[in-house]
């Protein structure tokens, strides 16, 4: 047998194999996929509230936490060095 054979029967076998394990996790997948009702997350209990503040922006626009009382509020705090 010479080094092509070699590598071609390798590389045949790894194919084979690497198709096997595709295949059993596509299964898997596919299985996970068709469950009948959607996992229930429980919402989590309000532990405190935040404390109110204001922030001015660069309109000098007042932003008061408390004016948001009930909604979603996502915030990002950018600092220049």
């Amino acid at each position: 047998m010479n080094i092509k054979n070699i590598i071609l029967i390798t590389l045949a076998i790894s194919g084979v194999a690497l198709f096997l394990v595709l295949q059993k996790h596509s299964k898997d997948y596919r299985s996970s996929a068709n469950q009948s009702q959607p996992p229930v997350i429980a919402q989590p209990a309000a532990r405190y509230s935040a404390p109110d503040f204001t922030l001015t922006d660069l309109e000098k626009n007042e932003f008061r936490l408390s004016d948001s009382r009930g909604s979603v509020v996502a915030m990002l705090f950018w600092t220049t060095w």
